[in-house]
């Protein structure tokens, strides 16, 4: 079992065996040919995670802006990182891998807290094993505060009295053998659906990790020994049960949901031996500049996703009533004192040292900003002020010159620092 680490936009090309090229990976046939029939597939979203094309006589599948780790049949797993460090000189796999997972858990895409991580090395460790030791960390938890239990009824002919007599079924059955019983009784047992669910997540973890990892897995189940695995996933998932007897088993049902696909961002119905732990990083980047610039500003009223505007109104000439339509909904709206500053994360690469090329900043994103100034700025008294948010990179480390709207309004294009958990380029001004 290989892990393989690239990052966002790497290339997977198919080959006769699996092996690091460079930067990208010559993915053996077999699994090549599945994850391209994945993506034709009409059950399952991986055409989301990758491109299919040629370059040359190569079929070739392109790694698009998800980050995790994709479980290949095979057993091996391809572990995709941010693109921040792809080109920085030096660059550390194991930071960029902490970075990542800081931003995850910081944002509840992983459905713990910090402190969780403080036993595991996740800087040596790979993705998926810090993933499943953050599972079964909660997982051991549930089993030192006690496997619950139900009361199932059971029916059965035994050969001494327990619980209720049946006469028919005693007449039917122990006519001639007197000595028998056929009795209905209570048995509180641990075989429910909440436990059904564990063992087939510790089932299908054990086969996936290694070292000590791997020895708590197994430690684990030695406890849910007794338990069948699940034969229905999704039934047993609406037959889960809530209360306070139940309390501490929800830390662990929404990893039950990533690890069987009812929450994960990616799905492949009916195939778990191919289950993605993916991520979009432009929500995940999105999610945690909002997280850090609550922290960082605390002055500061920051809300996301406000949709509170739209670009034009409309009256159909069937129903005469006037919509809005052209939703525009800003990744942040910022009140500070009594101005609104609009602002939008990009998960994107700029070039502080290429003017000339605008930067590499998109012009939709420019006209983007127009019009959540049109609408949501409209009453700015003084010139609105409007932030651009990137990713901070080897090529772009601080904040550039303002662009100036005809109307006055400012755009500070500025760099958002992963490994500090700060905006920069604040210093001076807010507006």
């Amino acid at each position: 079992m290989s892990t393989w680490t690239v990052y966002e936009y790497a290339r997977l090309y198919r080959d006769k065996h699996t092996a690091k090229s460079d930067e990208n990976i010559l993915l053996h046939e077999r699994q090549f040919d599945y994850l391209k029939k994945l993506i034709s597939s009409d059950e399952s979203d991986h055409n989301k995670l990758f491109r299919y094309g040629f370059e040359g006589n190569r079929e070739v599948l392109v790694c698009q802006n998800y980050v995790g780790v994709i479980c290949l049949n095979n057993g091996d797993q391809i572990e995709i990182l941010p693109k921040t460090h792809k080109y920085v000189a030096g660059s550390d796999v194991s930071n960029d891998r902490k970075n990542l997972l800081k931003m995850l858990l910081a944002t509840r895409h992983l459905p713990c807290k910090t402190a969780s991580t403080a036993s595991l090395d996740i800087a040596r460790m790979p993705l998926l094993d810090v993933f499943v030791s953050l599972f079964l960390n909660e997982v051991n938890k549930l089993v030192k505060r006690g496997i619950a239990r139900h009361y199932q009824t059971e029916e059965e002919n035994l050969t001494y009295l327990r619980g209720k007599l049946l006469a028919s079924q005693q007449v039917r059955h122990n006519l001639v053998t007197k000595h028998n019983h056929y009795m209905q009784y209570d048995e509180l047992l641990e075989n429910r659906a909440e436990n059904r669910l564990i063992r087939s997540a510790l089932h299908w973890a054990v086969h996936r990790i290694t070292g000590q990892t791997e020895h708590l897995c197994q430690e684990l189940l030695f406890h849910f020994s007794s338990i069948p695995k699940s034969t229905n996933i999704h039934n047993d998932m609406n037959s889960w049960q809530r209360g306070r007897h139940l309390s501490h088993y929800e830390p662990v049902r929404p990893w039950l949901e990533i690890i069987f696909n009812e929450q994960s961002p990616t799905s492949v119905d009916g195939n778990k031996d191919m289950l993605s732990l993916l991520f979009p990083m432009e929500r995940v980047f999105e999610s945690y500049v909002v997280s850090s610039l609550k922290k960082q500003l605390p002055e500061l009223k920051i809300k996301s996703q406000v949709q509170q505007h739209s670009l034009l109104t409309h009256t159909p000439r069937v129903s005469g009533i006037e919509k809005k339509i052209f939703q525009l909904k800003p990744d942040l709206h910022i009140k500070y004192n009594d101005r609104v500053i609009i602002a939008d994360t990009k998960w994107k690469l700029i070039d502080e040292g290429l003017p000339d090329k605008k930067y590499k900043i998109s012009e939709s994103d420019i006209y983007q900003m127009l019009a959540y100034n049109q609408t949501y700025q409209k009453n700015e008294v003084e010139p609105a002020a409007i932030w651009l948010i990137y990713p901070k990179s080897e090529k772009f480390t601080q904040k550039l010159p303002d662009f100036i709207f005809d109307n006055g309004a400012h755009i500070k294009v500025l760099p958002f620092d992963i490994d500090g958990g700060l905006l920069l380029g604040l210093e001076h001004s807010l507006v």
